[in-house]
Formats: structure tokens, C-alpha cells, sequence
């Protein structure tokens, strides 16, 4: 008897760590599935418009040409000076590493009419500006749907894609950012004048949508291209 109860109280105490190793194992599983189905593109090409609709400054659209190369490699080319968000501006499959992030699965619910995912990435060393990020993919299209960006000094971004497919690959052919910012948030004012500080509580919001055309995918970029000094 004593056995049994011993046992009866191990198991007790077991089960509230099992549904979360569950849980892990299909996040794992989701992000692997998402990382196989990208694992062929190696870089693509593609026109960009960037339109800003944010409170406190004014910026015209932004019509430049973007390359892009796995893993993380980025080039903006643009007549003139170019603020463009990283996190969230352009489409990298490549940055989900499962070796880089403490992967937290948050459940299933239904996104755009379709059975979705929810994971939580958790950076297991920070290297930018981004805490962590919370996915929403499409479980049966295995598609990025929604991205929430929490970063440093209470910043927050909602990538929110649209897809179309070239060169064999589902990619995005229009994002919407909606932004969450502090007030005095120098990266966004940069090159467009100072946001006004209207005190601590203050907080700045609005959207940039990115509308992508012209893809040329796994045309061969060489590394060189994106040396700084090409820029």
C-alpha cells in the first residue's frame, strides 16, 4: 500500500511538467515544419513601397529595391536616405532557429477563419533590440500569419503578411507594421525630425505597410554585395 501510494504521489508531481513537454514537442514540431518548407530559398530580389502613417511626423513613400540572403544578410538600395524596420520589414524563415530561442508552445486558435498556432521564441541571447516573439502560423499552409515583436524600452510591433507565390516559394506581397512606441523613440525619428515629448506616459502609434513586387528568387547573391560599404 505504501508503494502504491508512493507512486500515486510521484506521478502527482510529475504530471504538471509532462503536458509542458507536450507542449515544447509541438512547438518543435510546427517551427521545424516551417523551417523545412523555406529550406530551399537561398535569397531573393524584390521592389519595395514603403508607406508611413505614423503620429507626430510626416515621411513620403519609400520606393526601394531589397536583397536579401540566408541567414540574415539585408541590402536597401534607395535614392535617397532610407529608414526601413528590420524586424518585421522583410521575410527571413531563415531567423527561427529553434539552437537560438527558448520556444514556448501557447496553443491552437483560429486565425483569419483557419486553425492556427501561437508559439512564444524567446531569445536565449539577445542580439538587437528584440525580447522576444510571438508567432501565429497557419498550421495546413505552414504560413507566418502574424508576428508580435516585444522589444527594449517598451516597444512593440505587429507584423501582420500577405502572401503570393514565386519562384516556388510563398512570400510576402504586402506586410502592415503597427507600431506601439515610447514617445521619444530615436530610431523612428531619425532623419524625420524629433517626436515631441509629451512625458513618460506618452506614446506614439501608427502603421507602416510594405507592398513587394518584381521577385527574383535564389538568383545567387554573393556575400560581398552586402559589405557595408556597398550600401
Amino acid at each position: 500500500m505504501k508503494k502504491i501510494l508512493a507512486l500515486m504521489l510521484f506521478l502527482m508531481l510529475l504530471w504538471p511538467a509532462m503536458p509542458q513537454a507536450q507542449d515544447q514537442r509541438e512547438g518543435l514540431r510546427i517551427l521545424q515544419a516551417l523551417e523545412r518548407k523555406y529550406a530551399g530559398l537561398q535569397d531573393y530580389i524584390v521592389d519595395i513601397q514603403v508607406h508611413f502613417d505614423i503620429e507626430t511626423f510626416r515621411a513620403p513613400d519609400l520606393q526601394a529595391k531589397l536583397y536579401y540572403k540566408v541567414p540574415d544578410l539585408l541590402r536597401i538600395e534607395s535614392k535617397r536616405v532610407v529608414f526601413f524596420p528590420r524586424d518585421g520589414g522583410y521575410f527571413n524563415p531563415a531567423q527561427f532557429k529553434q539552437e537560438d530561442y527558448t520556444i514556448l508552445f501557447l496553443g491552437y486558435v483560429t486565425y483569419d477563419k483557419r486553425k492556427a498556432a501561437q508559439l512564444r521564441l524567446i531569445p536565449k541571447k539577445i542580439k538587437g533590440a528584440t525580447q522576444d516573439m510571438v508567432l501565429t502560423i497557419d498550421t495546413a499552409r505552414l504560413l507566418l500569419q502574424e508576428m508580435l515583436l516585444t522589444q527594449t524600452g517598451g516597444k512593440e510591433v505587429r507584423a501582420v503578411f500577405t502572401y503570393g507565390t514565386f519562384g516556388g516559394f510563398e512570400l510576402p506581397t504586402f506586410t502592415r507594421l503597427i507600431l506601439n512606441l515610447p514617445a521619444a523613440e530615436p530610431g523612428m525619428a531619425q532623419g524625420f525630425g524629433a517626436i515631441p515629448d509629451g512625458g513618460e506616459e506618452r506614446r506614439v502609434q501608427g502603421e507602416i505597410t510594405i507592398s513587394y513586387s518584381n521577385y527574383k528568387v535564389n538568383s545567387g547573391l554573393a556575400d560581398v554585395l552586402f559589405k557595408k560599404d556597398k550600401s
